[in-house]
Parts: structure tokens; sequence; C-alpha cells
């Protein structure tokens, strides 16, 4: 099993299944050209705010592409299972990225003050056995609702520097639980891993792959 994927949020959750099985390999993409495909005005804004499927395909297409730079980028076992995973947070059909500063969180977290916004998480499987390459995908959605968060708290939650490697400026399973009233839909998404999405995705392709009983033994409760 090898993560496409440089977060520690995404690792940790992974290593809970797989302890000692995981290999982190992280690939080196320039996420710009893949969000203009689908974005506007300098790649913040949705291309079609009317299209929900845009928000999807754009996360599905993040985690593709960086498991395509991974495969040009390293030399892969043959056989092999390679996971991607990317997060978005929109409002307003914006999609808010990691704040460049403390100005640009403090700005995020006045937006999403007192409102719901979504996260979405892309996923990519690729599975490589006896010369076949496959690929599988999904999305998963969650509701997020922020209080009407104070001043001092939004500075304070900067200052503990927690918002600076997180779209959308907090992590809710830390600090930023602080900020969250209520969320509608997986919480583990909301970490950047849908957990039970995962594995209903390579449950799809041990299904898949009839010839690699190996890939089966992947899901912990089948070892």
């Amino acid at each position: 099993m090898i993560l496409a994927s440089a977060s520690p949020r995404r690792r940790e959750l992974m290593e809970r299944f797989w302890p000692g099985q995981l290999q982190v390999m992280v690939p080196q993409l320039e996420e710009e050209p893949v969000l203009a495909r689908f974005t506007d005005d300098g790649g913040c804004l949705l291309a079609d705010p009317s299209a929900d499927r845009t928000l999807e395909q754009l996360a599905r297409a993040l985690p593709a592409a960086k498991i395509a730079a991974l495969s040009g980028q390293a030399v892969l076992p043959p056989d092999c299972c390679l996971v991607a995973a990317d997060t978005l947070v929109v409002v307003d059909n914006q999609v808010l990225g990691k704040p460049p500063d403390a100005a640009g969180a403090i700005r995020q977290l006045r937006l999403l003050s007192g409102r719901t916004h979504t996260v979405v998480t892309g996923l990519c499987l690729q599975v490589r056995h006896g010369g076949r390459t496959e690929m599988f995908d999904a999305a998963e959605q969650t509701d997020v609702r922020f209080a009407a968060l104070d001043e001092r708290l939004i500075q304070w939650y900067v200052r503990t520097g927690e918002p600076f490697d997180k779209a959308g400026s907090y992590g809710i399973q830390g600090g930023g639980a602080a900020l969250v009233s209520r969320i509608d839909g997986c919480y583990y998404n909301v970490m950047g891993l849908p957990v039970f999405r995962l594995m209903a995705l390579l449950q799809e392709a041990a299904d898949h792959f009839i010839s690699y009983p190996e890939l089966a033994q992947i899901l912990p409760w089948n070892r």
C-alpha cells in the first residue's frame, strides 16, 4: 500500500489500518493547471456555480493528477496499490486553499464564521498487477457549520499556527474543533480522508481484480 500524499493526517489515519505496511511517496505536482481546468477568476471561483458536479470533478481530478505525477517520478512496484486524496473547502463557490500567511487565515476564518461550507475529498486508487493498471475514484462531501466566531477566538486560533497547512485555515481534529458547531456527513472527510469511502473503493478494486487475491487481503478484515 502506497500513500501518495504529504499529509500527516492522512498518514495517521491510514496507519491505523495498515500499521507497518504503509509506504509514503510524495508526488511533485503543480496544482494550478489542474485547478485552472475547473475554475476561473485566478483559480478561485468554480467555472459553473450552478453545477455541483464541477466541484466533484475537480476533487477527483486532483488526486488522479497526483498519481500520474508519481508514476512519472518514481519506479513503482509491478504489483502495488496507490492511494491519493485531495480535500477542497468551498463557500460561495469559492475554493479556499491553504492560507499564505496569518492575514490570509484571518480572512478565511471570517468568511466561514457563522456559515455552512462544503468539504469535498476526492480519492483516487491505482492498482497495478500482472502488467495491468486500473484506476478507481470516488468523492465524499460533508457540510460543516461554523459558529459565529468572536474576533478573539479567530486571533487566538491563528496564533496557534494550526491553520497554515490546511485548506480553509482550520483542522477539525485539533484546535479547530472550537470553531465548528455541527457537521452533516463524514467527520474523517473533514480531516482529509473519508475512511469508509476508501474502504468501499478498495473493496470495489478487489472485486474487480479476481486474479489478484492479495489485493483483497489489503482490507484489514480479510487478513
